[in-house]
């Protein structure tokens, strides 16, 4: 960008500029003379000459201040112009720093022992999120990798009164927050006027090895979702998109995916005992080793399906489509 001190007029090319002016005038001023003829009296003649000849250099004085202003006007705008993007571009620099200053702040607060302070972290995270899209990819990742963290449910059996017991119960809060925020912003369900504001578009969510026993996330976009070796026991996936999802290995003991979308959804080796898959389509889904003892999988839809090795003892499969 060229600035307004780049473009100003230096004190000899002023000089030159007046220098040709006087030039100008003077040879308009012989060429005029020598072309009046003889008829004319001298006096006349000459006085005559040099009225054009003034003229002349006038209009060729009007016309270098124009192109002075117009310089001058130009200079302003490109000053102006630089002055507006570098103060756009402090403005930019500003919010990215009061973004990460509010992303680094709520991420050390995850790492407290205290549950309230990590509750403030994780609805810390989400506003971030809500205002910044381009960091939502990144939040819901912290917000995963905090669920894919080592957790010890509490033990109902445990006497109240013991501090362990407490904390671990408040552990589990944190995580059932920490579900929800996932569930919400990946939600399928649509408003009165067929709306979703609260949607985060393409978030590939890894969930691998977490604890989620009895999670809900019903009615939620876990497309290429990773729930490798998870624990979804008693979880609710009801209605949830699971295209290409990957429960390798994963436990689902008595889930919910009643009319889940599981086209080509990877269930090698996992451990669906009891769960609920009616209505689901599993088109082209990857049951390989798994074991489905007593799972429903009335009305669902198996085209496709691979149960190689697959334990389907006393499951059900009514009106199946195949």
């Amino acid at each position: 960008m060229t600035s307004a001190r780049g473009t100003a007029l230096s004190n000899r090319a002023i000089a030159l500029i007046g220098l040709l002016l006087l030039v100008i005038a003077a040879t308009c001023t012989t060429v005029l003379l020598w072309q009046f003829g003889d008829d004319r009296p001298a006096t006349r003649s000459r006085l005559e000459a040099l009225k054009v000849a003034g003229t002349i250099v006038v209009a060729a004085g009007g016309l270098v201040a124009l192109w002075l202003a117009a310089r001058k006007q130009r200079s302003t705008e490109l000053e102006f112009s630089r002055q507006l993007q570098a103060d756009e571009a402090s403005q930019l620099d500003a919010a990215e720093r009061r973004i990460t200053e509010l992303y680094t702040k709520a991420a050390d607060q995850l790492g407290s022992d205290k549950a309230p302070v990590r509750l403030a972290g994780l609805y810390a995270l989400e506003r971030v999120g809500i205002g910044a899209p381009d960091q939502r990819a990144t939040i819901m990742n912290v917000i995963c990798a905090y669920l894919r963290m080592p957790n010890t449910p509490p033990d109902p059996r445990a006497n109240g009164e013991d501090d362990t017991y407490e904390r671990r119960l408040q552990e589990q809060q944190v995580r059932v927050t920490a579900q929800r925020i996932v569930v919400r912003h990946l939600s399928t369900l649509l408003d009165a006027d067929g709306r979703n504001d609260n949607r985060w578009q393409r978030i590939n969510v890894d969930l691998t090895n977490a604890d989620l026993q009895n999670a809900d996330l019903g009615q939620t976009d876990l497309t290429d979702a990773a729930f490798a070796e998870a624990d979804l026991s008693g979880a609710r996936l009801t209605s949830s998109i699971l295209a290409h999802a990957k429960f390798t290995n994963a436990t689902l003991v008595r889930a919910d995916l009643s009319n889940a979308q599981a086209l080509r959804a990877q269930f090698t080796n996992a451990d669906l005992s009891g769960a609920n898959l009616s209505g689901a389509t599993l088109s082209d889904a990857d049951f390989r080793g798994a074991r489905l003892t007593g799972a429903d999988l009335s009305h669902a839809n198996l085209r496709g399906a691979d149960f190689t090795d697959a334990d389907l003892t006393g499951a059900v499969m009514d009106d199946v489509v195949k």
